[in-house]
């Protein structure tokens, strides 16, 4: 570990949004894949309980991190993209969002529940058109992420920041609940 250049990695590793956001989004536009590496890296971003079980659904299926972002890449709808992701055991919605979201950040946004709780809490124009409840398949899922785009146009910020925005509304209020002893 005494090389400089292996330490810079490390660093950039450190801040694994930004190398999501700026190294593997930019390669899988390349390449239209992910490496391995890189694939498990977004499932541990988004939820490091679930990557044994997704290794395993992939062996199940027997598909390669690299062929199964070839399907993604080659799928032409969005909906088609989600479904290719979520015939993999252990990639939920969620967890597909997070990898589509990498790869396409103009068109996807992360699913979460803190994002959600907030939206939902929302009442305006750029909000409407939710599902009802915690989007549960890929059509409430897209429908979720139209959402999200349209309050990314009318606020000028991108769907990324849209989705940081909302996750810490959720957040900031309950830390205040709690540090009010709520």
């Amino acid at each position: 570990m005494t090389d400089v250049a292996e330490l810079h990695k490390l660093v950039e590793l450190y801040h694994l949004e930004h190398y999501l956001f700026n190294v593997v989004s930019r390669r899988f536009r390349q390449d239209r894949t992910l490496t391995p590496y890189d694939f498990f890296a977004i499932v541990i971003w988004k939820s490091n309980r679930s990557k044994t079980k997704i290794r395993k659904g992939l062996a199940r299926r027997r598909k390669s991190v690299k062929e199964l972002m070839r399907m993604v890449s080659q799928a032409s709808a969005p909906g088609g993209k989600v479904e290719v992701l979520l015939e993999v055991r252990g990639i939920g919605l969620a967890i597909a969002s997070a990898i589509l979201t990498i790869c396409y950040p103009r068109s996807f946004t992360v699913l979460d529940t803190r994002a959600w709780k907030t939206l939902k809490a929302v009442e305006s124009e750029s909000v409407k058109g939710l599902p009802g409840h915690y989007p549960r398949n890929s059509l409430e899922y897209l429908r979720y992420c139209r959402v999200c785009r349209r309050l990314a146009d009318t606020t000028g910020l991108c769907l990324r920041d849209i989705d940081r925005a909302l996750w810490a509304f959720d957040w900031d209020r309950d830390l205040h609940n709690f540090a009010r002893g709520e």
